[in-house]
């Protein structure tokens, strides 16, 4: 192992599972392979209210001043995030290391997405294009991330999410009659809620055969024997267990994200039936309708549930479709070592 230190920051506390957090898990899992890798969150936690978003990203960027100097790092690797970016690049002038800068997708349209302030969007947009233009190196999780920010900065490369395939079992077809279908959380960030909202909404239209299991933290539930709820998962094996007793997985995003899709590809890995809207596949690239997953509107989406999860063998053709797509673009095998390439060309 080389005796040079990687410092890995991360916008949320790796205490709790999101897309963010489990993505610098596995670039932690990665690296510590070859460097001493450290990795500091944020914990700063999710909010409705804007100002409180930025006082808390603030308050991380003045913490990584007084932080970061301690830490006698060689590289820092921002995982998406842009706050934590400005302290490290002022302070690595001075102290001599690289910075790497993972974008996981595009703030600006995300924030258009959301129909935030037309203020906040212009503010998003010098954000990310001072981050881009100077980070020593861009890693970008999908060709749209790759093809907005090339513009910035030469010293980008698309490294698509990837996980290590072996942990997941590819499933058997489930036998005929009831079908379990799963919604992934955690269900306090804003962008996950509205699965909730679509599950509750329409749940007296969904085929009466099909039951669904809430996998993660929820505080909004609802008594109905067709749902259940596993609340807060800590154990990595539970969840694979999880995924496994799935016969599908819904994903009713109304809003694209910058996470980095960990659920769907989980689960395509596991040879599910995923059905998501449009929206939930921003930065899922080759993912095909019909072919890999289902994909629809959300006034079409539980009719095309209650079509296809029943169709045993379009199921299982479209799940083996999906493990293929996982081992061919999103494997750890295939994409692990370009990331360490990049380190390794700094230090």
């Amino acid at each position: 192992m080389s005796s040079k230190r990687v410092l890995i920051l991360v916008p949320h506390s790796v205490a709790e599972d999101n897309g963010i957090t489990i993505r610098s898990k596995a670039i932690c899992a990665v690296l510590q392979h070859n460097y001493h890798v450290t990795t500091l969150s944020s914990r700063t936690p999710y909010s409705a209210n804007v100002l409180v978003i930025i006082a808390g990203f603030v308050a991380w960027m003045l913490k990584l001043l007084f932080v970061i100097p301690r830490q006698r790092v060689d590289c820092i690797y921002c995982c998406a995030d842009f706050f934590g970016f400005v302290s490290s690049y002022v302070l690595s002038k001075p102290l001599g290391f690289r910075v790497v800068f993972e974008a996981h997708g595009i703030l600006s349209e995300e924030n258009i997405a959301k129909k935030r302030p037309a203020a906040l969007i212009r503010a998003c947009s010098v954000i990310e294009r001072f981050v881009i233009s100077r980070a020593d190196y861009v890693v970008a999780l999908s060709g749209d991330v790759f093809e907005f920010y090339k513009k910035y900065n030469a010293h980008i490369e698309l490294i698509p999410v990837f996980l290590d395939e072996r942990c997941y079992k590819k499933r058997q077809p489930g036998a005929p009659g009831v079908k379990n279908i799963g919604l992934i959380g955690p269900f306090d960030m804003p962008a996950n809620k509205y699965y909730m909202e679509f599950l509750y909404k329409h749940i007296d239209e969904f085929d009466p055969r099909i039951r669904f299991r809430v996998i993660g933290k929820c505080d909004w539930k609802i008594g109905n024997n067709r749902i259940t709820y596993t609340d807060y998962i800590s154990s990595r094996d539970t969840y694979l267990a999880e995924l496994s007793s799935l016969d599908a997985l819904l994903v009713p995003a109304n809003v694209s994200t910058s996470g980095p899709l960990n659920k769907i590809i989980e689960a395509m890995a596991t040879s599910l039936l995923v059905f998501a809207t449009p929206a939930a596949l921003n930065g899922l690239d080759y993912a095909e309708d019909g072919k890999n997953l289902v994909v629809a509107n959300p006034n079409e989406l539980v009719a095309r549930v209650n079509r296809v999860v029943f169709d045993q063998a379009l199921s299982s053709q479209i799940g083996l479709n999906a493990r293929n797509l996982v081992d061919k673009r999103y494997s750890g095998a295939e994409n692990s070592g370009r990331l360490v390439a990049i380190i390794d060309s700094f230090l």
